[in-house]
């Protein structure tokens, strides 16, 4: 007798994995094939999700923004020269065209502690924060820790966006 039961979402870890330099990994670490990367790494005309979906903060009207939001290439530089990087753990919750849910936070608590180093979970659906967040603890739970062991906490900083403090 065979059951018809629906496969799990993909999950992905794509930042710092023990050591500088950023990679797209499975659950625990698992690495991925180079070929496989392309569908779960960019998203909009080819965006890549490195550094892009990351809180920042416009440096003179302090609004929420990521640099993915910008609609151009110069749009884009624009958000990333004009904006500062948010507190580490602090994240916002996406949901892409590419048919994967991403939260996203600077991170240098991974391996690497140099400026622009960021965490994104990218699982395959539209999911929830609290669901990501489990995703998160499930698959990934050595990433939890070291934001842990270095006092750092995972804040959603989403909802500002629908209270229009999003540049």
């Amino acid at each position: 007798m065979s059951e018809n039961t629906t496969p799990a979402p993909r999950v992905y870890f794509f930042g710092c994995w023990n050591r500088p330099g950023h990679f797209l990994v499975g659950p625990h670490g698992v690495r991925t094939h180079l070929g496989d990367q392309e569908p779960m790494t960019s998203y909009g005309d080819g965006v890549h999700i490195d550094g892009t979906l990351a809180p920042r903060r416009m440096k003179y009207t302090l609004a929420l923004c990521w640099v993915g939001r910008g609609k151009t290439r110069e749009e884009r530089e624009r958000i990333r020269f004009d904006g500062a990087e948010c507190p580490e753990g602090q994240f916002l919750l996406h949901v892409l065209d590419n048919g994967f849910t991403a939260i996203s936070w600077w991170d240098r608590q991974q391996g690497d502690k140099r400026w622009a180093c960021n965490s994104t979970v990218l699982l395959e659906g539209v999911h929830t924060v609290e669901v990501m967040l489990a995703a998160a603890r499930e698959h990934f739970p050595s990433v939890l820790a070291n934001l842990e062991r270095a006092g750092v906490q995972l804040v959603d900083v989403t909802p500002e966006m629908r209270l229009g403090g999003v540049s």
